[in-house]
């Protein structure tokens, strides 16, 4: 009964923070025009006589940008919650494998060589991204098949600066008007080229991977015990870290290739979460999708809001994020790390 309780306050929060986006951008709509739009959108009704281009702007920009912008926190939040439960360790980020700097790479390619291209940005960063992750994997495994946690995690810092001084070289080569600037933008993330047609694949592949992480969380709290005690209680390690680590860098590597690298909602959500529900990953991953969900809605909104043009949301997120995770880990340590 509880749980179902916070689930329907964490809806009503969902929605209301969504509704409320939808009134946030330079060109004002009056909320009641909002409601009718998207009531007779929703019921299949012709569209009521509203304001030029207010239906226009509301579903063709807004609407799905604040879908992305949903499905992306939640992505962010549970696959942090994930990594930091597989890594037993609070400072992993779903970055860390270098995820990021991959599909940085990747994205530079992208924007210096192949711009032409439709959606060339999207498909080189996201084979970055997977490419760097499989970097990581093949430095760290050892001879006899097994990947240790911790060398794990320092393969995926070195790959992570490797790719990132290959992105400095392109910076160097790029045009500085046009790619230099782009490359640039592109890193600090941003939702404010997405439409409906970038919702694709999107919308299928994310919902996908964080249903399947969710429903096998409990795995995951095997997992956090240690290789050695979840072997005793025979679990299969490697092939559990190997199937919860590739639906990590599917769903994180799917959002960054479309709307790029966004720090800090991976490392900070799951500490939130864990100070508010415990350690339990059955309780932690589907609070941590919602409060995802709602971080980057909020720092989206600001991004939005704050000046007359737009502010990389990558940013927002850094300067909000950065205080909230010194608050919690000066007052609230013993609360969010079992």
């Amino acid at each position: 009964m509880r749980r179902l309780l916070l689930f329907v306050v964490l809806v009503t929060i969902l929605l209301f923070l969504s509704y409320f986006s939808l009134n946030v951008g330079n060109f004002h709509i009056p909320p009641q025009n909002i409601l009718a739009i998207l009531l007779a959108k929703l019921m299949g009704n012709p569209l009521p006589e509203v304001g030029k281009y207010e239906d226009v702007i509301l579903l063709s920009l807004r609407l799905p940008r604040i879908i992305m912008v949903i499905l992306v926190g939640a992505s962010l939040g549970v696959s942090g919650a994930v990594s930091q439960g597989i890594f037993r360790n609070p400072l992993v980020s779903p970055f860390i494998l270098g995820v990021s700097a991959g599909a940085s790479f990747g994205a530079a390619i992208a924007i210096v060589y192949f711009a032409h291209i439709s959606y060339s940005i999207d498909i080189m960063a996201a084979v970055g991204g997977f490419v760097a992750v499989a970097a990581s994997f093949l430095i760290a495994r050892h001879p006899d098949g097994f990947i240790p946690r911790l060398s794990l995690i320092l393969a995926g810092v070195i790959i992570s600066s490797f790719f990132t001084s290959l992105v400095g070289i392109l910076k160097y080569v790029a045009d500085t008007e046009t790619q230099l600037p782009a490359i640039t933008f592109w890193m600090m993330g941003s939702f404010s080229s997405i439409d409906w047609n970038s919702l694709n694949p999107v919308i299928y592949i994310i919902p996908a991977c964080l249903l399947l992480m969710i429903i096998f969380s409990w795995q995951l709290n095997v997992l956090s015990l240690g290789d050695r005690e979840a072997s005793f209680l025979g679990m299969e390690t490697e092939k559990w870290k190997a199937f919860f680590l590739l639906l990590v860098i599917v769903s994180v590597g799917a959002g960054v290739a479309r709307c790029g690298v966004i720090g800090w909602v991976g490392l900070i959500i799951p500490h939130i979460a864990r100070a508010i529900v415990g350690p339990n990953h059955i309780d932690t991953m589907p609070l941590s999708a919602f409060l995802g969900a709602f971080f980057l809605l909020i720092a989206d909104n600001v991004a939005r809001a704050a000046t007359s043009g737009e502010i990389p949301v990558g940013i927002i997120t850094a300067i909000i994020g950065a205080p909230f995770f010194i608050y919690f880990l000066k007052k609230r340590e013993t609360l969010i790390w079992n």
